[in-house]
């Protein structure tokens, strides 16, 4: 008997030619112009619509975001080409930690969302299926190894896009240089940010926030490898040399290395004057002494 694959984007469950879904995938209601498609878009998860968190609160955002977006594929407008968008996708999978929140959302066209929902169902086979772990605790030591060490994630592969891996000692003024020359379509990944993001601040160090803005953050890397446009700047401490080389060989050919090398007792200076730092300051201070020049 002639075979064909599910329809749904995502599935390799092999059907019979004129049937269009699998046995999984039959209940999910078509979209009007794609069959196979569940209504908002599929997401690659199972259970309704409703179970999956997808309710009316979902369907005020989804229009919130595409109208933000000005209803164009954000993908294709970084290619110089205006698509009409009709999903709203999570940059970071909801089943990988990620959120509602609109700097985690953007407007996508059907074959686009239905790539990236394919290219995600085939990483979760292979390099996501490790659990992100932390590598390094807030004061930068060494916790857990990982396959290149220090703080690099495990199963990453080499960014698509051009990346700018800014690195240098606390309060050297890395942001603050990413923020002057980043554009509006740029990914940048900033730890201290994340960790804001998933509901700590700036320099906490409570495990449970640097764990999730940890595994966070691990998730954007990796998600450089399947990026089809635009730049990415990732801010990391490095303390060492031969951490900053190993950061630029696992992010391959299209990273580029920055060094802000602010003076020690300009860092320390900072760091003294910032309340906001003020909880972590003896550690931060330490960690200004150990970067290596």
């Amino acid at each position: 008997m002639p075979s064909k694959p599910c329809a749904v984007p995502g599935c390799r469950t092999v059907v019979e030619v004129g049937t269009v879904r699998c046995k999984r995938h039959r209940s999910v209601s078509d979209v009007p112009g794609k069959r196979g498609l569940p209504s908002g878009g599929w997401h690659g998860q199972a259970g309704n619509r409703h179970e999956r968190g997808y309710g009316a609160a979902w369907d005020r955002l989804r229009i919130a975001i595409l109208e933000r977006d000005k209803r164009l594929c954000v993908l294709c407008i970084r290619s110089g080409r205006p698509v009409v968008a009709h999903s709203v996708d999570h940059i970071v999978p909801k089943s990988k930690g990620g959120t509602d929140d609109l700097d985690n959302l953007q407007s996508l066209c059907r074959p686009c969302h239905a790539a990236k929902t394919a290219r995600e169902g085939s990483a979760a086979q292979g390099a996501l299926k490790a659990e992100a772990q932390p590598s390094i605790g807030p004061d930068g030591r060494l916790i857990i190894p990982r396959d290149w060490g220090f703080s690099i994630p495990r199963g990453v592969r080499p960014s698509a896009i051009p990346l700018t891996i800014v690195c240098g000692p606390p309060a050297s003024g890395k942001t603050t240089w990413v923020q002057e020359r980043a554009g509006s379509g740029d990914k940048v990944i900033d730890l201290d940010e994340i960790k804001v993001r998933v509901g700590g601040v700036r320099y906490d160090q409570r495990t449970g926030i640097f764990r999730k803005a940890m595994a966070y953050r691990d998730m954007m890397i990796r998600s450089l490898a399947d990026d089809v446009s635009g730049k990415a700047w990732l801010i990391v401490t490095a303390p060492t040399k031969a951490e900053r080389l190993m950061w630029v060989e696992a992010m391959g050919p299209r990273s580029e290395l920055m060094v802000i090398d602010a003076p020690e007792a300009s860092c320390i200076e900072r760091i003294r004057a910032d309340a906001e730092r003020a909880e972590v300051a003896a550690a931060l201070i330490a960690a200004v002494r150990r970067w290596e020049r």
